[in-house]
Protein backbone atom coordinates (compact mmCIF):
# COMPACT_ATOMS: atom_id res chain seq x y z
CA UNK A 1 0.00 0.00 0.00
CA UNK A 2 2.58 2.51 0.70
CA UNK A 3 5.36 3.21 -1.64
CA UNK A 4 7.89 5.42 -0.18
CA UNK A 5 11.07 5.63 -1.83
CA UNK A 6 12.52 8.75 -0.02
CA UNK A 7 15.28 9.56 2.37
CA UNK A 8 16.51 11.20 5.39
CA UNK A 9 19.40 12.86 6.07
CA UNK A 10 21.19 12.95 9.27
CA UNK A 11 19.74 15.88 10.14
CA UNK A 12 15.70 14.72 9.45
CA UNK A 13 15.77 17.05 6.51
CA UNK A 14 13.91 14.92 3.68
CA UNK A 15 16.24 14.70 0.34
CA UNK A 16 14.47 16.40 -2.55
CA UNK A 17 15.87 14.22 -5.20
CA UNK A 18 13.34 11.53 -4.18
CA UNK A 19 9.34 11.45 -4.54
CA UNK A 20 7.27 10.06 -1.92
CA UNK A 21 3.88 8.43 -3.77
CA UNK A 22 0.84 6.00 -1.96
CA UNK A 23 -1.15 4.32 -3.59
CA UNK A 24 -5.18 3.25 -2.47
CA UNK A 25 -7.90 2.53 -3.49
CA UNK A 26 -11.01 4.61 -2.41
CA UNK A 27 -13.86 1.76 -3.04
CA UNK A 28 -12.11 -1.11 -1.25
CA UNK A 29 -15.02 -2.43 0.22
CA UNK A 30 -16.76 -2.52 -2.54
CA UNK A 31 -14.06 -3.75 -4.50
CA UNK A 32 -13.74 -6.69 -2.22
CA UNK A 33 -17.85 -7.05 -1.62
CA UNK A 34 -18.67 -7.49 -5.36
CA UNK A 35 -15.24 -9.70 -6.08
CA UNK A 36 -16.86 -12.40 -3.72
CA UNK A 37 -19.26 -12.33 -5.13
CA UNK A 38 -18.67 -11.80 -9.28
CA UNK A 39 -17.66 -15.47 -9.56
CA UNK A 40 -21.28 -17.13 -8.77
CA UNK A 41 -22.76 -14.45 -10.79
CA UNK A 42 -20.30 -14.78 -13.83
CA UNK A 43 -20.94 -18.79 -13.43
CA UNK A 44 -24.57 -18.37 -13.15
CA UNK A 45 -25.01 -15.80 -16.34
CA UNK A 46 -22.73 -18.31 -18.85
CA UNK A 47 -24.98 -21.36 -17.34
CA UNK A 48 -28.37 -18.97 -18.50
CA UNK A 49 -26.83 -17.65 -21.43
CA UNK A 50 -25.55 -21.41 -22.76
CA UNK A 51 -29.33 -22.65 -21.71
CA UNK A 52 -31.40 -20.18 -23.52
CA UNK A 53 -28.82 -21.16 -26.60
CA UNK A 54 -28.82 -24.54 -26.19
CA UNK A 55 -32.54 -24.25 -25.83
CA UNK A 56 -32.20 -26.64 -22.91
CA UNK A 57 -32.59 -24.33 -19.85
CA UNK A 58 -35.59 -24.95 -17.14
CA UNK A 59 -36.01 -21.28 -16.31
CA UNK A 60 -35.49 -18.52 -19.05
CA UNK A 61 -34.41 -14.98 -17.35
CA UNK A 62 -34.17 -12.35 -20.05
CA UNK A 63 -32.11 -9.02 -18.95
CA UNK A 64 -28.81 -7.80 -19.13
CA UNK A 65 -26.81 -9.25 -15.84
CA UNK A 66 -28.74 -12.91 -16.48
CA UNK A 67 -27.22 -13.40 -20.06
CA UNK A 68 -24.21 -10.86 -20.03
CA UNK A 69 -23.12 -10.94 -16.49
CA UNK A 70 -19.91 -12.61 -17.28
CA UNK A 71 -18.99 -9.40 -19.72
CA UNK A 72 -20.35 -6.94 -17.35
CA UNK A 73 -19.57 -7.03 -13.88
CA UNK A 74 -15.77 -7.81 -14.55
CA UNK A 75 -16.19 -4.43 -16.71
CA UNK A 76 -17.96 -2.59 -13.43
CA UNK A 77 -14.96 -3.88 -11.30
CA UNK A 78 -12.57 -2.60 -13.51
CA UNK A 79 -13.96 0.36 -13.90
CA UNK A 80 -14.75 0.86 -10.65
CA UNK A 81 -11.40 0.05 -9.55
CA UNK A 82 -9.81 2.61 -12.30
CA UNK A 83 -12.13 5.61 -11.02
CA UNK A 84 -11.41 5.16 -7.73
CA UNK A 85 -7.67 4.60 -7.99
CA UNK A 86 -5.70 7.46 -5.63
CA UNK A 87 -2.03 7.92 -5.61
CA UNK A 88 -0.72 10.50 -3.04
CA UNK A 89 2.36 12.35 -3.82
CA UNK A 90 4.21 14.83 -2.00
CA UNK A 91 2.59 17.45 -4.01
CA UNK A 92 -0.73 16.35 -5.74
CA UNK A 93 -3.11 14.01 -5.81
CA UNK A 94 -4.29 12.10 -8.43
CA UNK A 95 -7.71 10.25 -8.63
CA UNK A 96 -8.92 8.36 -11.24
CA UNK A 97 -7.85 10.74 -14.57
CA UNK A 98 -7.53 14.18 -12.85
CA UNK A 99 -4.82 15.19 -10.57
CA UNK A 100 -5.18 17.92 -8.04
CA UNK A 101 -1.81 19.96 -6.93
CA UNK A 102 -1.44 21.28 -3.26
CA UNK A 103 -0.78 24.54 -4.43
CA UNK A 104 -4.61 24.82 -5.68
CA UNK A 105 -6.54 22.58 -4.25
CA UNK A 106 -6.70 21.93 -0.29
CA UNK A 107 -7.15 18.55 0.49
CA UNK A 108 -8.44 17.19 4.02
CA UNK A 109 -10.37 14.07 5.43
CA UNK A 110 -12.76 14.70 7.80
CA UNK A 111 -14.87 12.49 10.06
CA UNK A 112 -18.33 12.31 11.10
CA UNK A 113 -20.86 10.84 13.15
CA UNK A 114 -23.93 8.90 11.71
CA UNK A 115 -27.04 7.85 13.41
CA UNK A 116 -28.00 4.23 12.99
CA UNK A 117 -30.59 4.73 10.51
CA UNK A 118 -27.82 6.43 8.32
CA UNK A 119 -25.28 3.83 8.26
CA UNK A 120 -24.14 1.68 5.23
CA UNK A 121 -25.55 -1.86 5.60
CA UNK A 122 -22.12 -3.33 6.10
CA UNK A 123 -20.90 -1.32 8.47
CA UNK A 124 -23.81 -1.21 11.31
CA UNK A 125 -21.71 -1.05 14.06
CA UNK A 126 -19.25 1.82 13.01
CA UNK A 127 -20.26 5.02 13.91
CA UNK A 128 -17.49 6.98 12.48
CA UNK A 129 -17.31 7.64 8.72
CA UNK A 130 -14.75 9.58 6.82
CA UNK A 131 -15.09 11.76 3.89
CA UNK A 132 -12.22 12.94 1.34
CA UNK A 133 -13.16 17.04 0.72
CA UNK A 134 -10.99 18.77 -1.91
CA UNK A 135 -11.54 22.26 -2.08
CA UNK A 136 -10.09 25.25 -4.69
CA UNK A 137 -8.44 27.43 -2.43
CA UNK A 138 -9.13 30.68 -4.36
CA UNK A 139 -13.10 30.51 -4.50
CA UNK A 140 -13.07 28.02 -1.14
CA UNK A 141 -15.56 25.80 -3.41
CA UNK A 142 -15.73 21.94 -2.88
CA UNK A 143 -14.66 19.93 -5.95
CA UNK A 144 -14.59 16.38 -4.66
CA UNK A 145 -16.52 15.30 -1.56
CA UNK A 146 -15.98 11.75 -1.61
CA UNK A 147 -16.99 8.90 0.91
CA UNK A 148 -14.27 6.63 2.10
CA UNK A 149 -15.20 3.26 1.76
CA UNK A 150 -11.97 1.95 3.22
CA UNK A 151 -10.65 1.09 6.50
CA UNK A 152 -9.80 2.70 9.39
CA UNK A 153 -5.95 1.89 9.26
CA UNK A 154 -6.00 3.41 5.38
CA UNK A 155 -8.01 6.46 6.48
CA UNK A 156 -5.15 6.62 9.12
CA UNK A 157 -1.92 6.59 6.61
CA UNK A 158 -3.92 8.76 4.83
CA UNK A 159 -3.89 11.35 7.06
CA UNK A 160 -0.60 11.09 7.96
CA UNK A 161 0.62 11.35 4.70
CA UNK A 162 -1.48 14.42 3.81
CA UNK A 163 -0.09 15.67 7.42
CA UNK A 164 3.59 15.60 6.20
Amino acid sequence: MWEISFAFNYFGVLNQFFIISMKINLSQRTLIFYGVLAPFIIFGSLYNLLGIISGTSTVISFGAFALFGFVLLPALLVSTYRQNRCTLFSDRISIGKKEYVFDSYAVSIVEKYLPLKERPLFSLFRTQYANLIIREKSSGQIVLNKDLAISLQAINKMKAFLSV
